[in-house]
């Protein structure tokens, strides 16, 4: 009954558009007030909970990468990522619809992060396609799609997150990754082919031998930041938290090398960085207390138990979560919603021996759907912004490619040998 209120206090505060951090920590204090266990000293008990909740060396890559992502948004690798996917696949059919894909899963390798991949990466794209006579809906919406492939590609900051919530190795989540993305940037550059076919899109390019080459030159310092992030960490030459560090002092390095890194740009990066910290240290802090009550009481073992006596199997009970993931995406940002329901689930996770590093990039992939959807999708509200383009057609417009995602997500869940083929392999 208790438990059950405080889901009721989160759900109506959510829905009544109260910030999240505000929502989950009231009904988290509803829960250590009023549970069945007493709790003396309680403001004791929710300093020390909320503190400990975020003290955790993993979770510091997480804001590094995204002032990585940052200041290569700023420092001249963006544009140059750009001109190098339009030198790889301009020529295609589709044209500038599959370098937008062919420069999102390029980036992904550097940020990890959708967001900033959209705000980035989103408005030279955009642009650069409207130029050329594409739609303005099509521009928006393969952008909008192409982003979310950010956070599966190594690095990940969603992977930093989950990993640090269920103590699995970030190398293993971040591997993970890998054929799932690529997946996913195939998967919707075959559905820009078949768009380009009806005659939708303007003439692709000439491919130039020499223009390749021109672009790879360009192009090799930011291609060499995913190598070295996945390499170093495999080979055990730094963590992935030491990655992060590593990323944000490469994309100083380029910068600089480039001449247009500027002071002022490395303090927007530092200010946007900030923001992000304190939003995401905040739900963390938060959902450890919310987490906390539930397990103090007895709850985690009950909800276990309760979904143990339905006789799930493991796939089945992955099935019904995504469908859950899905559901909790239209309308919670998807961090927030990975820290909130991880701790929830992973007694029963370990329960069915469902692999934790399947799972994590499931849970991850499902949940970015969320960035697509309204009425909380960001990308989309990033997107609508950038293209100057109503949020009602740019969610009409992405459609198709929603539904290309949601078939990768389907062929993952049903053949977890694409998650997991690359980790047991370099282990």
């Amino acid at each position: 009954m208790i438990l059950g209120l405080g889901f009721l206090i989160l759900l109506v505060l959510l829905f009544a558009g109260i910030p999240i951090v505000v929502s989950i920590g009231l009904a988290a204090l509803f829960l250590l007030l009023t549970g069945p266990v007493p709790v003396n000293n309680w403001t004791m008990v929710f300093g020390q909970v909320t503190v400990s909740g975020v003290d955790s060396f993993v979770l510091i890559a997480a804001p590094f990468f995204m002032l990585a992502g940052e200041l290569m948004n700023t420092g001249g690798m963006t544009k140059r990522i750009f001109r190098l996917a339009e030198a790889m696949v301009g020529w295609w059919a589709g044209s500038l619809g599959q370098v937008c894909i062919v420069a999102s899963m390029i980036f992904a390798g550097m940020t990890g992060s959708a967001v900033s991949e959209a705000g980035g990466l989103g408005l030279i794209q955009i642009r650069a396609m409207i130029d050329r006579g594409y739609k303005k809906d099509f521009a928006a919406a393969i952008t909008s799609a192409s982003a979310i492939i950010g956070p599966i590609i190594p690095p990940s900051i969603p992977m930093v997150i989950y990993a640090s919530l269920v103590n699995e190795s970030v190398k293993d989540l971040f591997l993970a990754g890998v054929l799932p993305g690529l997946l996913m940037g195939m998967a919707l550059m075959v559905a820009v082919f078949f768009y380009a076919k009806s005659g939708a899109c303007p003439a692709p390019t000439r491919f130039s031998g020499k223009e390749l080459l021109i672009a790879l030159k360009e192009g090799a310092l930011p291609m060499m930041t995913p190598v070295i992030i996945v390499l170093g960490i495999y080979m055990g030459v730094f963590s992935p938290t030491e990655a992060s560090l590593v990323a944000v002092l490469y994309a100083l390095i380029i910068g600089c090398v480039y001449k247009e890194l500027t002071i002022s740009n490395v303090v927007a990066a530092l200010k946007k960085t900030i923001d992000f910290t304190g939003s995401l240290f905040l739900i963390v802090a938060v959902t450890s207390l919310f987490g906390w009550t539930i397990a103090r009481h007895g709850y985690l073992d009950e909800l276990n138990g309760w979904i143990l006596s339905m006789g799930p199997s493991p796939l089945g009970f992955v099935f019904v979560m995504v469908g859950i993931f899905l559901f909790v995406g239209c309308f919670m940002e998807p961090i927030g919603a990975l820290i909130l329901i991880t701790p929830l689930i992973l007694p029963t996770l370990k329960s069915l021996q469902i692999d934790l590093v399947y799972f994590g990039l499931v849970m991850v992939f499902t949940l970015m759907i969320g960035l697509l959807t309204p009425p909380v999708g960001l990308v989309l509200y990033v997107i609508s912004k950038i293209a100057d383009i109503s949020l009602a057609d740019l969610v009409r417009a992405i459609v198709p490619y929603l539904a290309t995602l949601l078939l990768v997500l389907l062929a993952v869940i049903v053949f977890p040998d694409i998650v997991l083929f690359i980790p047991r392999a370099l282990r």
